[in-house]
C-alpha cells in the first residue's frame, strides 16, 4: 500500500502479541509495525494472503485485546500485512493506548493521536531546492555537453 493510500497513522514499534492458528495453536509474534486499522506482523510461512487469523495485544492493565485480522500482504521472509476486521472505536481507542504506552516505554514522549490522517504527498509542489538543483545541474550539463 502506497503512503498516499493509508487511513491511519502507521508507528513502527515492537510489540508482543499472540496469534492463534486456525487449529487453535497459540503462537507468540512481535507486531512490527501498527495502526488502529492494521498491522505488520513477524513472518510466518503459513499466513497466506486473504487468510484471517485471530490476534491478542497485550493492554497497558496486562489484559489482552482481542483482534481478527485478515492477512492482505505477504512480504517473504519479512513480515504479513494485516488489516483489523469489524474493528469498533472502542477497540481502535485500546490499540491507540496500547500505541502511547509503547511509545512512552520506549522514552519517546511523541503526542501524536492515530486517530488523525497521515500526511497526504500526492499533488504537493517539489520543494524549490530541488528546482534549484536541478538548474544547476542542466546549467552544469550544458556547460560539460558543449566542449
Amino acid at each position: 500500500m502506497s503512503i498516499s493510500q493509508r487511513q491511519h497513522i502507521r508507528f513502527s514499534l515492537d510489540i508482543p502479541a499472540i496469534r492463534y492458528t486456525k487449529f487453535g495453536d497459540r503462537i507468540e509474534t512481535v507486531l512490527q509495525q501498527i495502526s488502529i486499522g492494521g498491522c505488520l506482523a513477524e513472518w510466518d510461512e503459513n499466513i497466506f494472503t486473504g487468510e484471517e487469523f485471530r490476534l491478542e495485544i497485550q493492554l497497558p492493565n496486562k489484559n489482552w485485546l482481542p483482534l481478527n485480522c485478515k492477512a492482505l500482504y505477504r512480504f517473504e521472509n519479512n513480515g504479513i500485512g494485516a488489516r483489523f476486521l469489524e474493528i469498533t472505536k472502542f477497540e481502535q481507542e485500546l490499540i491507540a493506548r496500547i500505541i502511547s504506552n509503547s511509545l512512552a516505554i520506549e522514552g519517546l514522549p511523541l503526542q501524536v493521536d492515530p486517530f488523525s490522517q497521515p500526511p497526504s504527498f500526492k499533488d504537493k509542489p517539489e520543494p524549490q531546492m530541488r528546482d534549484k538543483r536541478r538548474r544547476k545541474e542542466a546549467i552544469l550539463q550544458e556547460v560539460m555537453s558543449s566542449e
